[in-house]
C-alpha cells in the first residue's frame, strides 16, 4: 500500500491535489483536516456516500487475464468470477477511457448565504465559478516529453455576477473543452459560489461531484459552507455530458 502525505513546509495547512495522487495509483492520500480549500473539497466528492473505501478503477487493479478455466467447481468459479471482476476474468464493471464534453446551464441558486451570515447584504454579489479536474496528458504515468511541452486547456468557467440570497443566472452556459482520455471515476466537477467584492472574493459555498456520479439533465445541488458542513443552498443546473 502506498501513502503520500503534505509537506512539513506546508505551514498554512494547504493541501496537495490527492486526485493526482489517485491517478498514480497511491491508495491513501492523506490531507490537512485544518482548512477547507481544494484538496478536501475533492476528496468529499471522491467519498461522498461510500463511507470512506472506494474500489480503484479496474485499468488500476492489474490485469483481469486471470482466468476461471482452473477451477474445478462452479463454486471455484464463482470465487474466481468474483475475483476477477465477472465470469471467465472479465470485469464486471471496466472502467473505460473515454473523451468526455460536459456543459452545465446554470440556471438559479436558493438560500446562498453571505459571507457575514446575512443572506440580504447590500453588497452581496454571488457568482458561480466551475472547475473540471481531469488528468493532464503530462500527469500520466506514460507522459512523454511532447506532453509536457504542450499547454493546458482552460478547465475553468464562472457565470456573470447576480445579487441576493436567491441569485437568478437565467440558464448561463458554461462549456468546457473536450477533455479526452480520461476516466470519469477519477475526474470531478466542482462548484464554487463566491462574493464579486474587490480584492479577494469570498467563498461563500460549493460542492464536488465525482464525473460518474455527474446526471445528466435538470439537477439540485446541495451546497456546503466553507467548513464542509451541509447548509441549505442549492443551485438549479442542467448538465448535458457526451461521451466518445
Amino acid at each position: 500500500m502506498m501513502r503520500t502525505y503534505p509537506s512539513g513546509m506546508r505551514v498554512d495547512s494547504s493541501n496537495l491535489d490527492p486526485s493526482f495522487a489517485w491517478r498514480q495509483g497511491i491508495q491513501v492520500a492523506a490531507l490537512n483536516w485544518q482548512r477547507y480549500d481544494k484538496g478536501m473539497m475533492l476528496n468529499k466528492g471522491m467519498f461522498a456516500g461510500s463511507g470512506g473505501w472506494v474500489l480503484k478503477p479496474s485499468e488500476y487493479r492489474g490485469s483481469a487475464a486471470r482466468s476461471s478455466s482452473t477451477s474445478s467447481s462452479p463454486q471455484e468459479q464463482m470465487a474466481a468470477a468474483v475475483n476477477d471482476g465477472g465470469p471467465n476474468g472479465v470485469q464486471a464493471s471496466t472502467s473505460v477511457r473515454r473523451k468526455v464534453n460536459l456543459s452545465i446551464e446554470i440556471y438559479a441558486g436558493q438560500n446562498i448565504m453571505a459571507g457575514d451570515g446575512k443572506s440580504n447584504h447590500k453588497s452581496f454579489h454571488p457568482y458561480v465559478a466551475c472547475h473540471l479536474h481531469v488528468e493532464r496528458p503530462k500527469d500520466s504515468i506514460h507522459a512523454t516529453s511532447k506532453d509536457y511541452d504542450s499547454s493546458d486547456p482552460n478547465y475553468k468557467c464562472r457565470t456573470k455576477t447576480c445579487s441576493g440570497a436567491d441569485p437568478d443566472f437565467g440558464g448561463q452556459i458554461l462549456q468546457f473543452p473536450s477533455a479526452p482520455g480520461i476516466l470519469e471515476e477519477l475526474s470531478f466537477v466542482r462548484f464554487k459560489i463566491k462574493d464579486d467584492e474587490i480584492g479577494i472574493d469570498d467563498l461563500l459555498a460549493w460542492a464536488c461531484i465525482r464525473l460518474d456520479r455527474l446526471r445528466q439533465g435538470f439537477r439540485f445541488i446541495r451546497l456546503f459552507d466553507t467548513n464542509g458542513k451541509p447548509t441549505d443552498g442549492i443551485l438549479l443546473v442542467r448538465i448535458s455530458k457526451r461521451e466518445e
